[in-house]
């Protein structure tokens, strides 16, 4: 499934917050709910938890915002990535003149949410659930020239479900063909993505797609900037 931007229509899950979506049961999809949240300035999601297996993979994209995390505040900037594990307290407040965004990922759809008091924070640099910008970069596959990945979230980040991580294509590379037993979201950051399989669409800024259970796919970047994608899978480290 394809969810071109231009066709979307932003909905405010909090003031100040719109949010596309790009994966959930809206859509059909049973294993992944993910959005592409904006913060405007002022605004911000308020204290909060996630229930049952619900974590949540926050993904910084623009801007910068204070995230509050299991009673500690701490900033998240572009390419950080920040999980909030099942019962975990957790907000975002934009505090800048300028929008921030993020990926909001969760390995099932919908996620129940229940809202909680304000808390005193300890202020501090880092946090074990918050991986920092290209921190654990590395190539996508052995002998492969173009491509890197860099991992976001996954068991080294204390996720219980969710694996995600970006697609640096460069120009006139590909990422290789592969397939998965469970739903994957693959939303583009920056350049374009041609699908090499299929009816070989091209994806722009902001295109998402979402590829069932056991269907093959793979990208490559045919412009003349760096391709970013950025990946959801519903379960840990592949």
């Amino acid at each position: 499934m394809i969810i071109w931007r231009d066709q979307q229509d932003a909905v405010d899950r909090y003031p100040g917050c719109p949010r596309y979506a790009i994966a959930g049961a809206d859509f059909g999809h049973s294993n992944l709910h993910v959005g592409d949240l904006y913060y405007l300035p002022g605004n911000g999601v308020p204290h909060h938890f996630h229930t049952g297996a619900a974590e949540e993979t926050q993904i910084m994209l623009e801007g910068e915002l204070e995230c509050w995390l299991d009673g500690k505040r701490v900033t998240v900037y572009p390419g950080d990535a920040v999980t909030a594990s099942p019962g975990t307290g957790h907000a975002f407040h934009n505090r800048t003149s300028h929008v921030a965004r993020m990926i909001t990922a969760f390995p099932l759809t919908p996620p129940e949410t229940i809202h909680i008091d304000d808390t005193v924070l300890e202020d501090v640099e880092s946090h074990p659930a918050i991986i920092r910008a290209g921190s654990r970069t590395s190539s996508y596959r052995d002998a492969l020239d173009g491509v890197d990945k860099i991992e976001l979230s996954g068991d080294f980040s204390g996720t219980q479900s969710t694996y995600s991580y970006f697609v640096d294509i460069q120009p006139g590379a590909s990422m290789p063909v592969e397939s998965f037993d469970f739903e994957t979201a693959i939303f583009v950051v920056s350049g374009t993505a041609r699908s090499v399989v299929g009816d070989r669409f091209l994806l722009g800024k902001d295109d998402g797609a979402v590829v069932p259970s056991g269907q093959d796919y793979g990208f490559a970047n045919e412009g003349g900037i760096v391709t970013r994608l950025c990946v959801v899978h519903p379960f840990l480290n592949v």
